[in-house]
């Protein structure tokens, strides 16, 4: 059965919210965060964009590139609630959303009953009119399809890539673009002579999964059009995670740990709201060349709290010496998940 997978990618995310709260900033050159003088931008505006000003550079030259350019503060907290809202609201009229990130969600739209063009102009008007906020939608046989399909028509737009045209959509990117291939991963592929997107479907799948382990088979069928259920959407019944995306590399292992706490406790409260512990703990990076990692491990006990869920993460984060490269998201999530009786938490607190 064919699948149509769709992604929902807010433009300009942090920015947008900033406009939303503040009307009369709109259509101005913004940027969020990279005030200070050492400071870097975690997000600008598309009219900063025209300028040659992109995250992570550092907030004197885009003052340089654009004399006009007004910066904003982090608010981390206004963009996580306004990103739980959205995709609250959202997982109402989709079943099947699975949230990726701050900005990002993907789902399964193979049963709606819906023209795929009208439920895309449902959503993003939904998302205008109750946030005043926009978004850029792919829609694809695959995740990866669906992703790379965002990257068409931004801000604002859509496209969506029909079963048939799914490899030649993605031929058409340079292999550096292909979402999740970084550049340990390009190195990689280019000793054994793999240099564009053809070329990997040409190796052969088996082949991949030689050099690159499991990786090689989600790249494969991601490139090839191949519909994989995603583990998140597995796990999406049998698991509580959060992450956030930082637009700009960090690699300040006290900054990280202070995202990793705050995701620990969201997802705390989440698991005693639904009355539920967890056994395994996951944590999830993006690295600065857009390579996602994921790691889990089992404890030896049932656990809820957010200082277990964030020992038990920065563990696991320590393990994998995670912080040696700068990183651009983190997630931390609770797997393993067994249904408690409320008087549980009293006992074991």
């Amino acid at each position: 059965m064919a699948h149509r997978i769709m992604c929902i990618d807010m433009d300009a995310f942090y920015v947008s919210v900033e406009q939303s709260f503040k009307p009369y900033l709109k259509k101005r050159p913004l940027a969020v965060g990279g005030k200070s003088e050492r400071g870097v931008i975690c997000t600008c505006s598309y009219e900063a964009r025209k300028y040659g000003v992109h995250s992570g550079m550092s907030g004197v030259v885009a003052k340089d590139l654009c004399p006009e350019l007004l910066f904003l503060p982090v608010n981390i907290q206004k963009y996580s609630k306004v990103s739980k809202n959205i995709f609250s609201l959202l997982s109402k009229m989709i079943p099947k959303l699975v949230v990726s990130s701050i900005d990002e969600a993907y789902a399964d739209i193979t049963d709606i009953n819906m023209d795929t063009n009208q439920l895309i102009k449902k959503i993003k008007y939904v998302i205008k009119k109750y946030f005043d906020i926009t978004c850029t939608i792919g829609v694809g046989p695959n995740k990866m399809t669906a992703k790379m399909a965002t990257s068409v028509n931004k801000p604002n737009g859509y496209y969506i890539v029909e079963d048939n045209t799914a490899i030649s959509f993605m031929d058409s990117f340079p292999l550096a673009k292909i979402w999740g291939v970084g550049a340990s991963t390009l190195n990689k592929l280019a000793e054994y002579g793999i240099f564009s997107v053809q070329e990997i479907r040409d190796y052969g799948v088996e082949n991949l999964e030689n050099i690159l382990g499991i990786y090689g088979k989600k790249l494969y069928n991601g490139v090839s059009g191949i519909y994989e259920e995603d583990e998140e959407v597995k796990l999406a019944n049998k698991s509580i995670s959060k992450a956030t995306t930082f637009e700009y590399d960090i690699s300040s292992k006290q900054e990280l740990f202070e995202y990793l706490y705050t995701l620990s406790e969201k997802i705390s409260h989440k698991l005693i709201d639904n009355l539920y512990v967890g056994k395994v703990i996951t944590l999830t990076l993006k690295t600065y060349d857009f390579e996602n990692k994921t790691y889990r491990k089992t404890m030896d006990k049932y656990f809820f709290s957010k200082d277990d869920i964030f020992n038990f993460a920065k563990l696991l984060f320590k393990e994998h010496n995670a912080g040696r490269v700068p990183l651009r998201l983190i997630g931390v999530g609770v797997a393993g998940l067994q249904q408690v009786d409320a008087s549980y938490y009293n006992f074991n607190i």
